[in-house]
């Protein structure tokens, strides 16, 4: 009886995590998956569709949002969730439209990708963006800005869509 309730127990505890025995594609795979997720940062024509936000005091919190990446303009739609300061009735937190500069994009270590600029938003807000790209297009973001505490959100990555302004008429 105590070994079937062992077995049942070890079953469970098992079954909940599949994935972490999952196989993983073949190097050569994650090599050129790696090498196309870098290909789609330079082309500074992406979105990150944000799945989790994280802020610096507590847990995760499950918010769809995005960042959206068109040569030198960014549209964000990330919450913030954390505490400002001297922040001056601008309750937009990571909410913004604007122009990036210092844009860098560098292949590193097991097949990740790392993106990294500043962002100036129409209001005149300087954020500092650090991206994470995994080989499968799984996406970290980790943002900054002065007077705001820091957050990280994580996502996926993905082409823009093109948008069909012929229909909209």
């Amino acid at each position: 009886m105590k070994s079937k309730l062992i077995l049942a127990a070890i079953c469970l505890l098992l079954g909940g995590n599949v994935h972490a025995f999952a196989a993983k594609p073949p190097a050569l795979s994650q090599v050129k998956a790696a090498v196309a997720m870098k290909a789609l940062a330079e082309s500074q024509n992406y979105t990150v569709n944000v799945s989790q936000a994280y802020p610096m005091a507590g847990s995760g919190v499950a918010v769809p949002s995005m960042v959206k990446i068109e040569g030198n303009q960014i549209y964000s739609t990330l919450p913030y969730i954390g505490s400002g300061y001297n922040t001056f009735g601008n309750n937009d937190g990571m909410r913004f439209t604007g122009t990036i500069s210092d844009y860098k994009v560098e292949a590193g270590k097991k097949n990740k990708v790392y993106v990294s600029f500043t962002a100036t938003a129409t209001t005149g807000r300087v954020y500092r963006f650090k991206i994470t790209i995994f080989y499968n297009g799984v996406s970290y973001i980790s943002t900054s800005c002065n007077n705001l505490q820091a957050m990280r959100y994580d996502g996926t990555i993905g082409f823009n869509e093109a948008v069909d302004t012929e229909g909209a008429r």
